[in-house]
């Protein structure tokens, strides 16, 4: 008998020492055992030292992520799947690898190493690149932080996919700083490089444009998050692009949320 099914033995035969759930994304039942370390075992116990310096670094993880999240209001943020926040998370923690040092100590630089969040799709089914593909140019503006975008004129029906019953559609682009994170040792806790520029967020949405078989003109944007000094050093800039999807019916355009996009872009 293999270690699944004595569990699921174990299971049924004692159900009250067992839990029996499902995961999205995975397929079969899991089965774990009731029980397990207190909060206050976590806290204090040396065994447990470890999973503290990895949850350190997963907390600084998460405010980042939800920092993205949080600039993404409004339809935009209809788009996001429900375990995006997660995820997102996961890929922040990523900034730590290959950083030499403690974990729980280790410097989260998005500045250095925000290449890890980028390609990250909010709405993973229906990805950016499948479902808007006609040309476009992100070309840096006057300084970190400033970004010019320009979309050539082009065929919506033939360069964008869209959902059976969209009839309508806009372009939509976020630019987000998010500041280095370092270990204060005198605290014993992580803090921001530059608290005042973290979370800096500009915006741009196109108009609404219809499901046509000819070109619509040419598109150019900017978005700017650059302050009066610059923006410094061991800050990270992130550029946020999607395509929204909209029905008009009864005299309103009704959002279209499966086909919708978002993905982030790129890194600077």
């Amino acid at each position: 008998m293999n270690e699944n099914l004595e569990l699921r033995k174990s299971a049924i035969d004692n159900p009250k020492d067992w839990r029996v759930y499902k995961i999205s994304g995975v397929e079969r039942t899991i089965i774990a055992r009731k029980g397990g370390p207190s909060a206050s075992d976590i806290k204090s116990k040396e065994s447990y030292q470890e999973l503290r310096n990895n949850q350190k670094e997963f907390g600084v993880a998460s405010m980042m992520a939800r920092t993205m999240r949080m600039t993404m209001t409004g339809d935009l943020g209809d788009i996001c799947e429900t375990y995006s926040s997660g995820k997102l998370t996961a890929k922040f923690r990523g900034l730590v690898k290959g950083v030499d040092g403690p974990t729980g100590r280790r410097p989260l630089t998005p500045s250095k190493y925000g290449k890890q969040v980028e390609g990250f799709e909010f709405n993973p089914e229906f990805p950016f690149g499948t479902t808007f593909y006609p040309k476009y140019f992100v070309h840096p503006g006057q300084g970190r932080g400033h970004v010019i975008l320009h979309f050539p004129g082009f065929v919506p029906q033939s360069n964008i996919s869209f959902p059976v019953e969209a009839t309508h559609f806009k372009l939509t682009a976020k630019l987000v700083s998010i500041s280095d994170f370092y270990f204060d040792e005198e605290e014993a806790s992580y803090r921001p490089c530059n608290p005042d520029h973290h979370g800096l967020t500009d915006s741009f949405e196109s108009n609404m444009f219809p499901d046509l078989k000819i070109a619509i003109q040419p598109i150019t944007a900017q978005l700017s998050i650059v302050p009066p000094k610059g923006l410094p050093e061991k800050v990270g800039v992130f550029l946020l692009m999607g395509v929204k999807f909209y029905k008009y019916e009864n005299a309103k355009y009704r959002f279209v949320k499966n086909g919708s996009s978002c993905k982030v872009l790129k890194s600077f």
